[in-house]
């Protein structure tokens, strides 16, 4: 175990390293946004709206395959980031950094702050907008969830969803940004949110008809009527 903890020591001082400099380029604009991004991007939040939006966008006879398949993939998600989160049990930045010297302040704006003063290279403040978390850093579940839905709206809906991913890219950018998560465990939120959604829709393809996973293709009926 410590040999595998000193493999990972040039991966961690680059995330921490990241996170500094992400965490300390910050303004009042930037706050309001990426707290605003922070908040859609809670499960409590955004889930609903992903399920109103496929009820309302799917073909009837698509709706309860996608939906269907939907749930099982985010309950499955959520299960598995309890259970990473709580054997990982990586600590947040801010009691890391307090942990690390520093002292917790409060600031009235910004939420809670943490002063480090024996970073290693000086003095460090983690800028935190909203609630000072502390425990369970890995992976983010805001980072997973964001992910996972726009990986199902990409593969049930087509690639005119792409663009989702820049909306979880914004998700899980803004927890680093209001500094209750590393990079890396936005990274690992993401990949896995997009792995066990590909996954969902390998399965989902194997068991359900062609005609009820796939959107229908506009082109192709011009086509026949064409012909």
């Amino acid at each position: 175990m410590k040999s595998l903890i000193a493999s990972l020591a040039p991966v961690l001082t680059w995330d921490i390293g990241l996170f500094r400099f992400i965490n300390s380029h910050h303004s009042r604009i930037f706050d309001a946004f990426f707290w605003g991004c922070s908040t859609f991007g809670s499960a409590w939040v955004i889930v609903p709206i992903y399920f109103a939006f496929i009820v309302i966008i799917s073909e009837r006879r698509r709706v309860l395959t996608v939906f269907i398949a939907s749930v099982a993939t985010l309950i499955t998600g959520a299960v598995l980031v309890e259970a990473i989160k709580s054997g990982v049990d990586r600590p947040r930045p801010p009691a890391y950094f307090e942990a690390a010297g520093g002292q917790a302040t409060a600031d009235g704006r910004a939420g809670a702050v943490v002063d480090n003063k024996s970073g290693g290279r000086g003095s460090f403040m983690v800028h935190n907008v909203g609630p000072a978390l502390r425990s369970r850093s890995f992976p983010s579940g805001h980072s997973w969830v964001s992910f996972e839905i726009a990986t199902l709206l990409a593969l049930f809906f087509g690639r005119r969803f792409r663009w989702v991913y820049l909306a979880a890219a914004a998700i899980a950018y803004s927890r680093i940004y209001v500094g209750v998560h590393f990079p890396l465990d936005v990274l690992g939120g993401a990949i896995g949110g997009t792995l066990l959604a590909l996954l969902a829709w390998r399965v989902t393809a194997w068991i359900a008809p062609d005609h009820r996973l796939r959107p229908r293709d506009p082109h192709r009926r011009r086509l026949r009527r064409l012909r």
